[in-house]
């Protein structure tokens, strides 16, 4: 593959990764009625953040119109939302030169092929990252879990489903959303209720609704599933905004060729960053760190709780067989 043709190469890439990308989030978006939000973004540094003033509480007291004692006061205070960013890539991909002239493929095609396999697993990627950080941050609060792992059943039914919005209270009709894994999804059909409303599908995501009005995202998402005899299943009730993922738009590739062996070997290597964030909690930059990887980003003691009520969080959990 002349060096031109590496060029087309990269461009129908890319031209593909974006198109696919940005048609999938804009439908995404919508039918999961923005409780998991992806969007395009430029971050710089390893943190964005933003301050904002914290609810009040206690802003209003029952007076004695006939007294004449002091009252003491309250203060503003600022809470900083902060989001992390995260850092992706692909492994070198093997893409010998012989191959595709011995072969007579068009670049174009390959590449668009590529761009269209990366465009998914990115996707993926980024959604697996905004659950298991919204998990483990939810799952803090013991408040805001509904444990029914030693009932019976102890799989999904319509009642935990109630049960664990109940736990918002008054507003419970905020939660807009289940993110579930399709096995307590099958069990919940298995229990009786019937659904045949399909809003949205895209490699593992599946979008649909049920006739409480609130939409299951169904993905077997790692985040979703704890191995084990039996397995533990953690389906996430979410209201608007609840997770957050920014794209940073700094997408970059290269091409390296290396010579010595038996035949021409060129590899394509690409790398980017996103931002997550979890609605209520902020990354804590000083146990957490830059850059984090995988078991940072699982590990709940990262995720600092700044919004004072359960109800200003991101939603609830389900713990489930």
């Amino acid at each position: 593959m002349a060096q031109s043709d590496l060029a087309v190469f990269s461009e129908y890439l890319y031209a593909g990764l974006t198109e696919v990308v940005d048609q999938q989030i804009e439908k995404f978006n919508a039918a999961s009625r923005g409780t998991i939000t992806l969007s395009p973004g430029a971050h710089q540094g390893d943190y964005s953040e933003m301050a904002f003033f914290k609810k009040l509480s206690g802003l209003v007291r029952r007076r004695n119109a006939y007294g004449t004692g002091t009252v003491s006061a309250i203060d503003m205070e600022h809470l900083l939302d902060t989001m992390v960013k995260v850092a992706a890539g692909t492994p070198p991909v093997n893409i010998p030169p012989s191959q595709f002239k011995w072969i007579q493929q068009n670049p174009e095609t390959a590449g668009a092929a590529m761009g269209q396999q990366l465009a998914g697993d990115t996707m993926a990627d980024m959604l697996n990252t905004a659950v298991i950080a919204g998990r483990v941050a939810i799952g803090q609060n013991a408040l805001a879990v509904l444990d029914i792992t030693g009932e019976t059943p102890d799989t999904m039914s319509a009642s935990a489903l109630v049960r664990g919005a109940v736990k918002f209270g008054d507003r419970s009709g905020d939660i807009a959303a289940w993110i579930m894994h399709s096995t307590p999804m099958s069990d919940f059909y298995v229990a009786g209720v019937t659904n045949t409303a399909q809003l949205f599908t895209y490699g593992s995501i599946n979008v649909i609704a049920d006739p409480f009005g609130r939409i299951f995202v169904v993905t077997d998402s790692p985040g979703l599933i704890t191995t084990g005899t039996p397995n533990i299943y953690w389906s996430l009730g979410l209201v608007n905004g609840a997770l957050v993922v920014n794209q940073n738009n700094d997408f970059t590739d290269n091409w390296s060729t290396t010579n010595g062996g038996e035949n021409i070997q060129r590899t394509y290597q690409a790398e980017w960053s996103f931002q997550v964030g979890v609605k209520g909690f902020a990354w804590d930059k000083a146990n957490g760190g830059a850059s984090p990887n995988d078991a940072a980003l699982a590990t709940a003691t990262n995720w600092d709780r700044y919004a004072t009520s359960l109800k200003d969080t991101a939603g609830v959990l389900i713990k489930s067989n």
